[in-house]
């Protein structure tokens, strides 16, 4: 006891935040009320992975005060340190975690309100305005109708030099601020009564050292209750542009296809094409219309912004599904991206249930037919971007884009919110293309494609992995085993079938391998066998895939490998073939049953996605110069580290 009354008596708050549970901090505030900060941070958004406090706002001592992000954070440390309390709503979770983030000298007083937690225990629950109406708090003026959603709004017309902006934003924090009082007072008032403790507390008091303030001119140094709103300074654009992550190297420009997808098609998805940095959007309405509006786009990549798989251990949407206890309603990369602070929907939830199943549908469609898809998320990517989302409002979402870089006719026209996703679906493609992306997931789940403006392209972009198609003896080993011997490390896509014949005690002959192929194809699927493969070959080097069979097989590693697969196509005549094949000991009529094969006629398809088609139907010497001629068009390349994924 003699040490406590020592410690109050010196102003030692810090004592009494050492030895009591959070709970009790309130008994802090109420002995220092003079001494008792209320804060509360303006921010970009919600997430204090990828955004950033705008504004901060502190009321003590019987003045606000008001610090930008981008001025001298000694204001705002001086004003910090003056606190032996700090009262926040949420700032446990939100507030602290973006102050600390943003400035690493800052001291914050170990003595902490959280009336978000501390409400509660008077019978109030909600956020800060629901509280407050519980209460019967009324805000006044500007600040009454704005709400939370509306802060990045506000900077971002700021940064575009509408100071009423400012002003407006600085209203709102100052109405939370003061909130913030009456809360504490109201609260503890309850807490008394309920407890019977009513003789522990003073009389609360924090509301009658409410702060009012005027509006100066002339910003400086600090000065009581005075605010000033200076001119923006730092980029009022976008963190990145389309100039930086479009390709510089093709002649022809990458083609990025997007698409927003809803539920159901009695809802209009939105749609768009990317042609480099021209965008042109529509709306559809059925899957038929979406899948033959994408595959004559003649996209390089699909960007879906859809779940396009379902938790690992999960067999289907519904839930009927046997394992929906222990499979669960959440993927991995959901979860990251709510530990990050961006808000996900589960892609099981009943609501969303019907879109994952018509994303995975419309995915496995353009996959068959050779197109790679990846998963976006719009809002995400926006947050990442720098630009307005669209509850911002559409006109800011457009201006963002335009600001980004895209052009075309969205700009000046009507277009639906969709559309203007879509396009930005498009632009995480381009991300995914140039490298600048970050995978969020896991090889079961797959992936959700986020861009990643921090990661370093040429770990992507300089690898060389080729894969060979072609058909029964056109010369696709030989060109495989000829890379290999320069270095590529070698896969093949029947190694993973060998040795399931192997374990099953089946022999290893061409004809079981295709029938095996086929079975597998069906069931688990190729884009399985795909990953199997992959898993066998060593990260980090330059690779040669050997037996493409199916345009899924193609896909799938350019879904995981971007713009270092190359695909080539080994073409030759059936005579030419033929001749191959029945000197190594078989027979004609064993050709021709190979020949007819349904992989075969999907190997000949394969002919139409491949970059560069070969003939071999001279010299093997002639055939491999061809090879050399087509690989080494990127060996000027500087090989670093292992790609991204």
């Amino acid at each position: 006891m003699d040490a406590s009354n020592e410690a109050l008596y010196d102003g030692d708050a810090d004592y009494f935040a050492e030895r009591l549970p959070k709970s009790e901090h309130y008994r802090i505030a109420v002995s220092f009320p003079k001494k008792t900060a209320f804060l509360d941070i303006e921010t970009t958004g919600l997430s204090h992975y990828y955004d950033d406090v705008t504004i901060v706002g502190i009321s003590l001592d019987g003045s606000y005060s008001c610090h930008f992000a981008f001025d001298d954070e000694s204001a705002l440390l001086d004003r910090l340190r003056e606190a032996k309390c700090v009262v926040t709503f949420n700032g446990t979770i939100f507030d602290y975690r973006f102050l600390i983030k943003t400035y690493s000298n800052i001291q914050l007083p170990k003595a902490h309100v959280d009336l978000r937690f501390l409400a509660p225990r008077a019978g109030l629950s909600g956020g800060q305005k629901v509280v407050e109406e519980k209460l019967g708090w009324r805000r006044h003026g500007a600040a009454r109708d704005i709400n939370g959603a509306a802060a990045p709004l506000l900077w971002h017309r700021y940064k575009l030099g509408d100071h009423d902006a400012a002003k407006t934003l600085i209203r709102y924090n100052h109405a939370d601020v003061e909130g913030m009082r009456f809360i504490l007072d109201s609260v503890l008032e309850k807490m008394a009564g309920f407890n019977g403790q009513g003789a522990i507390f003073h009389r609360p008091t924090f509301e009658k050292q409410t702060t009012r303030f005027t509006w100066s001119k002339h910003s400086g140094s600090f000065r009581k209750n005075v605010i000033a709103v200076p001119s923006f300074r730092g980029g009022s654009g976008p963190a990145v542009t389309m100039a930086e992550i479009a390709p510089t190297d093709s002649a022809t420009p990458l083609r990025v296809v997007g698409i927003d997808l809803t539920g159901s098609e009695r809802r209009p998805t939105g749609w768009c094409l990317m042609r480099g940095a021209e965008a042109e959007t529509c709306l559809l309405s059925t899957d038929d219309e979406i899948i033959e509006a994408s595959v004559d786009a003649h996209p390089d990549v699909v960007s879906i912004d859809s779940p396009l798989s379902i938790p690992r251990g999960r067999t289907r949407v519904s839930d009927d599904d046997p394992s929906r206890q222990s499979g669960g309603i959440m993927r991995d990369c959901e979860r990251e991206l709510k530990r990050r602070g961006i808000n996900v929907y589960p892609c099981l939830i009943p609501s969303m249930q019907g879109l994952t199943q018509r994303g995975m549908r419309l995915a496995h469609h353009l996959r068959e037919r050779g197109i790679p898809v990846i998963e976006s998320y719009p809002g995400a990517a926006q947050d990442i971007m720098g630009i307005p989302r669209k509850r911002a409002g559409l006109e800011y979402l457009k201006g963002g884009l335009a600001d980004f870089g895209v052009r075309g006719a969205f700009v000046t026209s009507k277009v639906n919110h969709d559309e203007l996703d879509a396009i930005t679906a498009a632009l995480v493609g381009f991300f995914f293309w140039s490298g600048r992306f970050e995978p969020l997931g896991n090889e079961d789940e797959d992936y959700l494609i986020v861009p990643d403006l921090r990661c370093l392209p040429e770990r992507w972009t300089s690898r060389r992995v080729i894969g060979i198609s072609g058909e029964i003896c056109a010369g696709k080993t030989s060109a495989a085993r000829h890379l290999q011997r320069a270095g590529f490390a070698y896969g093949r896509f029947s190694q993973i079938l060998e040795s399931m014949l192997n374990q099953g005690g089946v022999a290893v002959s061409r004809e079981n391998l295709q029938g095996l192929g086929e079975r597998v194809n069906r069931e688990p699927g190729q884009r399985w066998l795909c990953k199997q493969l992959v898993k066998q070959l060593p990260g980090g080097r330059d690779l040669v895939i050997d037996g493409l069979r199916w345009r899924m097989d193609r896909a799938f590693l350019r879904e995981r490998f971007g713009p270092a697969f190359v695909h080539l196509h080994v073409e030759a005549s059936m005579e030419i073939r033929r001749q191959r094949f029945v000197p190594l000991g078989n027979s004609e009529e064993e050709f021709e049953r190979a020949s007819c094969h349904p992989a075969e006629a999907e190997a000949r398809a394969l002919a139409y996605h491949a970059e560069t088609v070969i003939p071999n139907e001279r010299a093997l010497g002639d055939f491999l110069d061809g090879v050399d001629r087509v690989t080494t068009q990127r060996l000027d390349v500087t090989k670093v580290e292992p790609a991204c994924l």
